[in-house]
């Protein structure tokens, strides 16, 4: 029986659980990525999410910050059709990852989004660098510079007593 259960479990770690485990604020998160994604001239066609490979959120003064990577597949449907249920992922279609990065403040509002979802196959066209670096802006979308205290930002010294 446990020599079933371990390649059970690698096969679930593998294929991941999909977006049933995600939060509310993950879940928004993801709707303003794929709504951003489908803004896109370039993109005729409507694409499903087929797994979440990672989602992570971060609470900020000015709200929370959602980093996203997930996996698309081109549907039948056309673009403008995205939302609907009928919308089936084609088994050969198009494939890309993304690279989410969203911001929202405590009543949902996009204080900023970056959305990166280069076809699979294809090589990155920016360098990952470029990619975390428009996500740490996102990420300070909203936030007052003067609430980050730096190492070096402050000096301090003890006064000789006087005479």
């Amino acid at each position: 029986m446990r020599q079933l259960l371990i390649p059970l479990a690698l096969w679930l770690a593998a294929v991941g659980l999909g977006s049933a485990e995600l939060t509310r604020v993950q879940r928004r998160g993801l709707q303003v990525a794929l709504e951003e994604f489908h803004k896109h001239p370039p993109v005729q066609w409507a694409f499903r999410e087929t797994s979440v490979d990672s989602a992570l959120d971060t609470l900020f003064p000015a709200g929370t910050f959602v980093r996203l990577e997930f996996k698309l597949q081109q549907t039948s449907c056309q673009k403008k059709d995205w939302k609907k249920p009928e919308c089936k992922v084609k088994p050969n279609g198009r494939k890309r990852k993304c690279l989410a990065c969203i911001k929202l403040d405590p009543q949902d509002k996009v204080l900023g989004r970056m959305v990166y979802c280069p076809i699979q196959t294809q090589a990155p066209r920016e360098p990952k660098e470029h990619q975390e670096t428009q996500c740490s802006r996102v990420e300070r979308a909203g936030e007052d510079p003067q609430s980050y205290y730096l190492p070096g930002q402050f000096a301090f010294f003890k006064a000789q007593p006087p005479n």
